[in-house]
């Protein structure tokens, strides 16, 4: 099953997609390792989100932030499943 589109933002799904291949990795190795250029502070940013959303842990190691999977990609898909089928349900009353 596949992480909706509408709940993590495209950017967001290569991040996290090269996190769980790293298990740990910086905002310059998550910027070198994604298929197309972007900007260091738009992958900092958006790294950021990711921590304040409860999807990535972060440690200050070394001057810089490395950054983790708080759940597997399985975990955080049946998560998003829920929370989907939980405002559909709430909606339809």
């Amino acid at each position: 099953m596949a992480i909706p589109t509408g709940v993590l933002g495209p950017l967001e799904h290569e991040i996290m997609n090269i996190i769980w291949e790293s298990h740990e990795c910086s905002v310059r190795e998550v910027v070198s390792r994604l298929p197309r250029r972007r900007a260091y502070t738009t992958v900092m940013t958006t790294l950021d989100r990711l921590y304040q959303k409860r999807i990535v842990r972060r440690k200050f190691v070394n001057r810089k932030f490395l950054y983790s999977a708080r759940q597997s990609r399985q975990e955080l898909e049946v998560r998003i499943a829920r929370g989907v089928i939980t405002r559909v349900l709430a909606s339809s009353q």
